[in-house]
């Protein structure tokens, strides 16, 4: 169990920006936190471990000190993560994907600014040039956006400041699976990617899936409108999606 609240504390801990920024996993927190601040919200949907792009986009604008000053001035940051190798929740996972689903993402990354109310004003995706141009591609959705101006020099040194301490998600209760399930599809046809128990898994590849009191293994060999096509322990089979 203690390993476990370890490596959920490491998870969230990563979601932890250049400058100390803070990206939620919850968007109704988010929301509260943007009418009292009266910021945006920006929901930054990705594959942090498997994303080409992603880690491009991270590497270039979020992890950039010009992009933290930004943020912390207009943005109350969401992060929806879908990792193939990192672990994470179960029920942070049912999150994200309920999040991709209500703003019809198909394709990371995929960046979404709402109003305090959870409104789309915005979307956009990788953009090259770092920080500047990043900030460019977001005119559209007002005047209110301000570039954050470093202050003048301090009279007398600052006090170093205390690092941002973030909450994670309180771990939820191990889960007990029962038989096979395909809980869901997301992606683009020729990206699919389903959840089938514990595991998630794109055409061509194999994991280690927990069924009730053991684990089997699941080869996913065609991923189709409302099912998926799989060999259990080299036992051919196809799960539906809901049943």
């Amino acid at each position: 169990m203690r390993r476990l609240i370890l490596l959920i504390i490491l998870t969230w801990t990563q979601l932890l920006r250049a400058d100390g920024l803070e990206w939620l996993g919850d968007l109704e927190s988010a929301k509260d936190r943007a009418k009292q601040e009266n910021k945006f919200i920006m929901l930054y949907f990705s594959g942090s471990d498997w994303c080409s792009w992603c880690k491009k986009l991270n590497g270039e604008v979020f992890d950039h000190p010009d992009f933290a000053d930004f943020a912390r001035t207009n943005f109350v940051l969401v992060a929806v993560d879908f990792p193939r190798w990192r672990p994470i929740g179960h029920l942070q996972l049912q999150g994200n994907l309920a999040l991709q689903k209500n703003f019809h993402v198909s394709s990371y990354p995929t960046v979404v600014v709402l109003t305090p109310d959870g409104q789309e004003i915005h979307r956009l995706g990788y953009v090259s040039g770092g920080p500047a141009a990043f900030i460019a591609q977001l005119s559209p959705i007002g005047k209110g956006l301000q570039i954050a101006r470093p202050p003048p020099p301090p009279s007398e040194p600052e006090r170093r400041r205390k690092p941002v301490v973030f909450a994670p998600i309180a771990p939820a209760v191990p889960n007990h699976y029962g038989v096979l399930a395909l809980k869901a599809i997301s992606g683009p046809k020729d990206r699919r990617m389903v959840l089938i128990n514990n595991a998630n898994l794109m055409v061509g590849e194999t994991a280690r899936v927990s069924v009730e009191d053991r684990t089997v293994v699941v080869y996913c060999k065609e991923i189709r409108d409302d099912s998926v096509l799989i060999t259990r322990d080299g036992e051919p089979m196809e799960l539906k999606l809901g049943k």
